[in-house]
């Protein structure tokens, strides 16, 4: 289960009351971001981190111009060493570029996929807007990829425990 952090436009208005409104929001996985470790260059730009791609060019240059002085592999070292951090970084750079141009957090939402999360985050501002707990609504339907439901017996394993019968 990834967790998203979800960043809302500075001139956001309320993303229950449209779904126009809701569509400006963005949702940042808090995962290693595989296009920030291997076209870093492209993935900077795409995102428009201007800031953070010429500190990272500025980094970069003298991280390499000084593995060049100590020779051997240390060169190639030192770009993958940075790639991998980078990939690492690269969301929470992003959200905070985001935060620098008037963008705020509106929460955080946990899903399998984006999907997921969206929908469990819409579900709880609509939970919030008509006054009701979340744990009193319904929860979101999930679909699922395949029907097994694991049993022992006539019951259904949850976790390492047995749990009740539930009809899907």
């Amino acid at each position: 289960m990834s967790t998203y952090y979800v960043m809302a436009p500075p001139d956001l208005k309320d993303p229950v009351a449209s779904p126009h409104e809701a569509d400006r929001l963005l949702f940042i996985a808090d995962k290693f971001s595989w296009g920030a470790c291997v076209i870093t260059l492209v993935w900077l730009a795409w995102n428009r981190m201007w800031l953070i791609l010429l500190a990272y060019l500025a980094a970069t240059l003298s991280l390499e111009l000084a593995a060049a002085l100590a020779g051997g592999a240390a060169p190639a070292v030192a770009a993958l060493a940075v790639s991998i951090i980078f990939g690492f970084e690269g969301n929470g750079l992003r959200r905070w570029t985001l935060e620098r141009k008037g963008w705020r957090l509106m929460g955080l939402a946990c899903g399998s996929d984006q999907t997921e999360a969206e929908l469990r985050f819409f579900q709880g501002l609509q939970a919030k807007a008509t006054g009701m707990s979340a744990a009193s609504q319904p929860p979101a339907p999930i679909v699922r990829a395949s029907k097994i439901i694991p049993r022992i017996g006539t019951e259904t394993v949850v976790g390492l425990t047995l749990g009740q019968e539930t009809n899907r």
